[in-house]
């Protein structure tokens, strides 16, 4: 059974083109606030303690955000070895860089995943 709501089709088409309208409004609003992700991919990290991963997308202030993809990555992770961006390294238009955080090598078989997102402006 349909339900009549009291309106027009030129009616329900117009509410329509409001709710889009508002909805890129705020995505708008939301990147401006937050940054826009600008590059996803996986690397290995090698049997080191100090990786480049090339990505033309990193700028200085990009977040880069790493998620451990296999078992040796998690166990990385969940160690005094643990990696992290080192920041100060990002070469604009290259490359971002992850550390083992006590210096030690890598076993060589850790699988991340990362997001880069950009500051908004």
């Amino acid at each position: 059974m349909r339900q009549n709501y009291g309106g027009t089709s030129d009616d329900m088409v117009s509410v329509g083109r409001a709710i889009v309208e508002a909805i890129t409004e705020l995505r708008q609003a939301v990147n401006t606030i937050f940054g826009t992700i600008s590059s996803t991919g996986l690397f290995t990290m090698p049997a080191a303690a100090t990786f480049a991963v090339l990505t033309p997308q990193a700028v200085a202030g990009s977040v880069i955000m790493l998620q451990a993809v296999n078992a040796s990555a998690a166990t990385l992770q969940s160690g005094a070895a643990a990696l992290y961006v080192d920041r100060a390294v990002t070469v604009a238009g290259i490359s971002f860089t992850v550390k083992t955080a006590n210096a030690a090598a890598a076993a060589g078989t850790e699988q991340f995943a990362y997001v880069l997102i950009n500051p908004a402006g």
